[in-house]
């Protein structure tokens, strides 16, 4: 009789993962509209002429409320909220894959490359690449240099520096992701468990660049 080629563990690993691009797609979703509803508004206002009636202006002439600036602000506040939810989201994958790695190993504690190397006992094999996800969460948690350079060293692309992060500042803010980033980690994080199905090749580290 052929052995069957479907893992209980690897459904359930997996469908996680898949919950995870659902949930992070649906929040993205929900601040690209009122992205766009607010984008819609404005310019609303400015064709019907209510933009001009809202103006007011001081008796020397000058501006004293401009709605150009709220709109400003919204944008603002919008944009910043859908990059603080990519970093949300690259902290909460690592997490989702070390907690698994922990209850697969019955290690409730020890270090990433402990709970590598246990993985790879059980047959998981780690893509290179599974460094970026972990050294992005380690850099947006620890907000240090030292997380931060092995960041750079890993995906420079993503780390907020040009060269070596030195002394001590807000690194956190520099980091800068795309929801292709995400997509991207969520990829390299299935990839980093226990599969479903036998896999054949592992992401290529080049990928979400």
């Amino acid at each position: 009789m052929a052995k069957l080629d479907f893992s209980v563990r690897g459904f359930v690993y997996e469908s996680g993962i898949d919950c995870l691009r659902d949930s992070f797609t649906a929040a993205a979703r929900g601040i690209q509209d009122k992205i766009r509803e607010e984008a819609e508004a404005w310019e609303l206002s400015r064709q019907s002429g209510e933009y001009d009636d809202q103006l007011e202006f001081a008796e020397d002439g000058s501006v004293l409320f401009d709605p150009a600036d709220v709109y400003k602000y919204k944008m603002e506040a919008l944009d910043e909220a859908h990059a603080e939810l990519r970093k949300a989201f690259a902290i909460a994958i690592y997490h989702y894959w070390e907690r698994k790695i922990r209850v697969f190993c019955k290690l409730p504690d020890g270090k990433h490359a402990e709970l590598e190397s246990c993985a790879k006992k059980l047959g998981i094999e780690i893509p290179s690449a599974f460094a970026r996800v972990h050294r992005l969460a380690n850099a947006l948690k620890h907000n240090n240099r030292g997380s931060v350079n092995a960041l750079h060293r890993e995906w420079p692309d993503v780390s907020g520096v040009l060269f070596e992060a030195r002394g001590h500042r807000d690194w956190y803010a520099g980091i800068e992701l795309t929801d292709e980033h995400i997509y991207y980690l969520l990829e390299l994080t299935k990839q980093a468990g226990p599969p479903v199905r036998k896999r054949k090749a592992e992401p290529a580290h080049g990928t979400a660049s």
